[in-house]
């Protein structure tokens, strides 16, 4: 029996037990789905990332309109008073949000005379 004088530090991290015992690794289960209200995508992150740099509120419209397509299925959209009271924006703050985006062609804008506008995200 030879005996090693060499010693070797032991760790845990050296022996995959599933691999030596031959046991599958556990498969993680899934987390559970959770309630209320999402944001639906694919948002395309370069069109996000435009609409967050031009500044102030614009970013979070833009969001909301994101939103809004995801409820409807559509890209062009109805906004109704429910925009401005998700964002906590004025309706001057929403508006000039809006007309900087479709200024930067994020999307284009139907006012509605009297009313809140369409928006079709382009």
């Amino acid at each position: 029996m030879a005996i090693s004088t060499h010693s070797e530090k032991f760790s845990l991290d050296q022996i995959d037990l599933d691999k030596e015992l031959g046991v599958a690794t556990l498969i993680k289960p899934k987390p559970a789905k959770q309630a209320g209200l999402f944001i639906k995508g694919p948002i395309p992150l370069d069109w996000l990332k435009k609409a967050n740099n031009i500044g102030g509120s614009t970013g979070l419209v833009a969001t909301m309109l994101w939103f809004y397509a995801g409820i409807t299925g559509s890209k062009t959209i109805k906004l109704d008073s429910k925009i401005d009271d998700v964002t906590g924006l004025t309706r001057q703050s929403r508006q000039h949000a809006l007309k900087k985006l479709e200024w930067h062609r994020l999307i284009k804008l139907f006012p509605q005379r009297g009313g809140y506008p369409r928006v079709t995200i382009l």
